[in-house]
């Protein structure tokens, strides 16, 4: 029998307060994020490309390119030593010519002319032999700027955030054919047929993640090797409906069907690094391979702003003709306190550390390899928050359910709210990476993920992306890429950057778990730089 299923719905999702802290939870979410455009449109591929205020998330040794510049000071150095040695030369040239002039005027003192002409002579020729000084030094200093120019073909390094966002939605098995079809497809659920092309959208889990990026404007920035980040807030949620409770609403409980409820779970986490990066180029021969090697650092202090989390949920709902059995347990961590009126106060902010750790090395001119290791460190220790735990059991008729006001009165429910600290650790990824120069027009990048831990994100499944930039030096690079794995399958994005002087937009827009109508979340990319 189909009675009233929603009211047990909503009497659960009521009394354990799930119901305020999922609504909390989708507003942190929508506030904050975690990628940036390019990230978006290369599918989580280009790690090693990522160079200036861009790094504050990716592998740091790149940051190693900007680490050799030329020194004015070393030029000018050089300049001093050249003008010493040509004065010295000089004079030498001179006494030299001094004797060799008195011989023949000795020699030939009735004939001035003579003298003079040929002393005219020698001057042309020392002129030959020994070119002037300046000519000297400016022949060196063009040579030593072209080379310098060649071996480091990028700009100074200074990059500035203007505005940042990036966000994405996806649901794990709802698609966008499903809603237009079936959820709005004016569907009659008593065919057979159609309800069971309806249900076939929520015939598993639906989980719902929500990952979002900012950046506060002019407090992410680069200079030279280095990248200070002040305002890049990260966030992430996660709410997994068990397929049982996301079908409920919709068909009830039907007599002699079990729903089980255990898969249920709620997962946030939002936080602000500051951060500090650098990078560095090694000595030639420091790495056995390759033509030229980098290494980089990245050292954050993390704020942590909010923290949510389901530790166990475990329970069914039992009907028959004549009763609902009910039996469900839930436990759930907060970082925000809970006061006497019922709802969570402001959390109190957690201090973490983070490391980031980078390698890059140049195999030969077209080939570049690197590996590096995210979250080596962070983790937060939440205080002053609340372990909320309720157990609820009874019985309940069809009657109890239509006349009761409240399923608390025909229910015994067990809560139990503490104020305690806990502690949450960010998963570690490590990351092989590979970019390669195609041609003059086509750059290829490539990531292999691997992430350690089962905390937010993190996903037993290694993710693999790859990438192509089109026209990487024009001011209107394309980007295309795909990847396999991690969390949500199939994923896919494409994008642009355009540059107007020293402005840079990024612009990104990205699909996973299928393409176009077939998706099940999208994401999208959005910010504007300055690059010089």
């Amino acid at each position: 029998m189909a009675y009233q299923p929603l009211l047990i719905y909503q009497h659960w999702l009521m009394e354990i307060n799930v119901k305020k802290i999922l609504v909390s939870s989708i507003f942190f979410a929508i506030a904050f994020g975690q990628y940036n455009a390019i990230d978006v449109g290369t599918a989580g591929a280009r790690q090693l490309r990522m160079n200036g205020q861009l790094n504050s998330n990716f592998n740091p040794a790149s940051l190693g390119y900007y680490a050799t510049p030329v020194s004015e000071i070393d030029t000018l150095s050089l300049e001093e030593e050249l003008e010493d040695t040509l004065s010295i030369t000089s004079v030498d040239i001179t006494e030299t010519s001094d004797k060799e002039i008195k011989k023949e005027k000795a020699a030939e003192l009735d004939s001035v002319e003579s003298e003079f002409s040929e002393f005219d002579d020698f001057e042309e020729t020392s002129e030959e032999v020994f070119p002037s000084d300046e000519k000297i030094v400016d022949e060196t200093a063009l040579e030593i700027a072209e080379s310098t120019i060649q071996e480091n073909d990028t700009t100074s390094g200074f990059s500035m955030s203007l505005f940042n966002v990036a966000f994405g939605v996806g649901s794990g098995t709802i698609t966008p054919d499903w809603i237009n079809n079936q959820l709005f497809g004016g569907k009659d659920l008593r065919i057979l047929e159609q309800k069971e092309k309806f249900f076939d959208g929520i015939s598993a889990d639906v989980n719902i993640q929500i990952p979002i990026v900012s950046n506060l404007p002019l407090l992410n920035f680069s200079f030279g090797p280095n990248v200070i980040s002040l305002g890049q807030v990260h966030s992430y949620t996660s709410i997994n409906l068990a397929s049982a409770l996301a079908q409920l609403p919709f068909k009830g409980i039907e007599s002699g069907e079990e729903l089980d409820i255990s898969s249920f779970s709620v997962k946030h986490i939002s936080y602000l690094p500051i951060s500090y990066s650098r990078g560095f180029e090694l000595k030639p021969g420091t790495i056995p391979f390759g033509r030229k090697s980098y290494v980089g650092f990245r050292s954050s202090l993390l704020i942590g702003l909010f923290e949510l989390h389901t530790n166990t949920v475990s329970g069914t709902l039992n009907p028959d003709n004549e009763k609902t059995l009910v039996d469900m347990q839930i436990e759930l961590k907060s970082s925000a306190p809970y006061n006497e009126e019922g709802d969570f106060a402001t959390p109190t902010p957690s201090i973490g550390l983070g490391i980031d750790l980078g390698l890059i090395t140049e195999i030969d001119d077209k080939l570049t390899a690197g590996f590096s290791i995210e979250n080596l460190l962070g983790s937060f220790n939440w205080s002053g928050g609340t372990i909320y735990s309720s157990n609820i059991s009874g019985e309940l008729t069809p009657e109890e359910l239509s006349e009761s006001d409240s399923l608390s009165e025909n229910l015994e429910q067990n809560e139990i709210v503490e104020s305690g600290s806990y502690k949450t650790s960010l998963p570690m990824s490590i990351h092989l990476s590979g970019t390669y120069l195609a041609t003059d027009w086509v750059t290829l990048d490539g990531n292999l993920r691997f992430d350690i831990g089962d905390s937010y994100w993190a996903s037993k499944t290694p993710k693999f992306s790859v990438s192509s930039e089109f026209f990487p030096t024009s001011k209107f690079p394309l980007y295309l890429g795909i990847s396999l794995g991690g969390n949500n399958g199939f994923t896919w994005g494409t994008g642009f950057s355009a540059k107007t002087g020293s402005i840079v937009l990024d612009l990104a827009f990205g699909q996973e778990g299928g393409m176009f109508n077939s998706a099940t979340g999208f994401k999208v990319g959005f910010g504007i730089r300055v690059e010089k």
